[in-house]
């Protein structure tokens, strides 16, 4: 029998999910660069095994600007600690950040890859999601699309889902970014997947639901 086309209330309650997707999208984008670089003053922490003594700031300025050197001497237990005052683990801060040195210099560490963060993103989504952060909030702004690239190398899983079912893919196209739509293609990442949390959606329909026509175009 041929399938029947959906209702428009059906309809319009999938445009309803993707619109409140992409504003609640735009909020965390905006307001994790603001949290992070607004250099709000924590009490001094120590790390796991007590190597260094470190301040807040220093920590997020070493991240910052790739200073592996100071990593290195917060101690074995640093890369797999979490940050308390954001509530997520550094790694999570290291790509939000934005340093390809921070970040490889974690995965030296063999950090796992699989984990999520307060939000339920995977990391390979927050470095999608720190593409598309402007310039203006970077001290030291650097090309995020090596970060993708440096956890692809390091095994991080291109399909997995967010807590809200959405891939890496999907935010992609829905925030327009093409040159990462195209890496993530490159390497594996599958189109015909569609969201589980929001609107039954493939990473086409959020490209085109958005307006990205040159996004739309690569994953048809």
């Amino acid at each position: 029998m041929p399938e029947h086309p959906p209702s428009f209330s059906a309809r319009f309650r999938a445009w309803r999910a993707r619109l409140g997707f992409f504003a609640r999208l735009a909020w965390r984008i905006s307001g994790r660069a603001l949290a992070l670089l607004s250099r709000r003053k924590a009490p001094a922490l120590v790390t796991a095994d007590a190597a260094v003594v470190a301040d807040y700031d220093q920590i997020i300025e070493a991240l910052q600007t790739g200073n592996t050197g100071f990593l290195a001497r917060l101690g074995p237990g640093f890369a797999a600690s979490s940050d308390r005052f954001v509530g997520q683990s550094w790694l999570f801060n290291a790509v939000d950040l934005g340093n390809l040195a921070s970040l490889r210099w974690f995965l030296v560490q063999g950090v796992a890859l699989d984990g999520t963060d307060k939000d339920g993103r995977s990391v390979l989504q927050a470095a999608v999601e720190r593409a598309a952060v402007l310039d203006e909030y970077d001290d030291t702004p650097e090309d995020p699309l090596p970060l993708i690239v440096a956890l692809l190398d390091a095994g991080a899983a291109i399909n997995a889902p967010s807590a809200q079912g959405l891939t890496p893919l999907h935010v992609a196209a829905a925030l327009g970014l093409g040159e990462v739509v195209e890496v993530l293609l490159s390497r594996g990442a599958d189109a015909t997947l569609r969201d589980e949390g929001f609107a039954h959606a493939t990473p086409l329909n959020y490209a085109v639901q958005a307006g990205h026509q040159a996004v739309a175009d690569l994953l048809r």
